[in-house]
């Protein structure tokens, strides 16, 4: 017997938890705790949607006879997640927003490497956009990346961040509409 399981959060499916359509009829790819009336009931990023699995991981082990710690389940959730339906095919976008600590002075000091920084990112194709704030007060930074800690990792290599010149805020997002389909090409 094959079995389905929830495109959104993995949960096995069956006849009782299916989520419904906005017309009321079951829906075939999503629990109920995901999706209802035909929207999905949280506006999660996949990271989210891990974080909030992982806290049913004794209930996960009690179904499957498995003793995962949330730390386990989490790692299992990260390779399986992307290869459901809600998931699949989708680069999450994140925004680098950074306030200058130090006087513009010291900022110009490191400017060079932190081109050459860029420059390397937007090369690897990293990078979407970047540029400084008005007034100069800091920089952003359009990232797209799998995930935070691969960005977290990229914002450690910024010489302005190695010698204490900005700090670092980070938002991240899914983008899901576009001024102009072929910019949804970038995040593929």
């Amino acid at each position: 017997m094959e079995h389905k399981f929830c495109q959104s959060c993995g949960m096995p499916l069956t006849t009782d938890n299916k989520g419904t359509n906005a017309d009321g009829s079951r829906n075939e790819d999503y629990c109920i705790y995901c999706y209802k009336d035909g929207r999905f009931t949280q506006d999660f990023t996949m990271e989210q949607m891990i974080e909030h699995c992982a806290q049913f991981t004794d209930e996960i082990n009690k179904e499957s006879g498995q003793t995962l710690t949330q730390e386990q389940a989490k790692d299992m959730m990260r390779q399986f997640f992307p290869q459901l339906k809600r998931w699949k095919n989708r680069t999450a976008m994140f925004i680098a927003i950074l306030t200058y600590k130090k006087p513009l002075e010291e900022v110009d000091r490191f400017l060079q490497a932190h081109r050459d920084y860029l420059a390397e990112h937007y090369a690897a194709g990293d990078f979407i956009a970047s540029g400084p704030q008005t007034p100069r007060v800091g920089g952003v930074i359009m990232i797209k990346s799998d995930n935070r800690a691969l960005v977290d990792s990229i914002i450690a290599q910024d010489p302005f961040n190695i010698n204490g010149i900005a700090d670092y805020r980070i938002v991240e997002f899914t983008p899901t509409m576009f001024v102009e389909s072929s910019l949804s090409d970038i995040l593929k």
